[in-house]
């Protein structure tokens, strides 16, 4: 595999789409299970601007486990 470098600034832009990303997702699975759709914006924006706390944290550990197994098996690739 080839080298690459790390660009902090691609990395902050890709961060607040996954967010943003995951916080639609999550709004939805909400929606789709308490039979809400109309509520899908206003719990979009409550998990994406932090102020549903429960919802903020499991984006949290969602990202931070993608993020931490995706980069051991980069890493696992590169030296391989």
């Amino acid at each position: 595999m080839g080298t690459t470098s790390f660009n902090p600034v691609n990395f902050a832009i890709n961060l607040v789409i996954g967010w943003f990303f995951m916080s639609f997702l999550q709004a939805a699975f909400l929606c789709l299970f308490a039979g809400k759709w109309d509520a899908l914006l206003t719990r979009f924006r409550a998990i994406a601007f932090f102020h549903d706390g429960r919802a903020t944290i499991i984006n949290l550990a969602i990202i931070l486990s993608i993020g931490i197994v995706t980069n051991v098996l980069w890493y696992r690739a590169q030296h391989r």
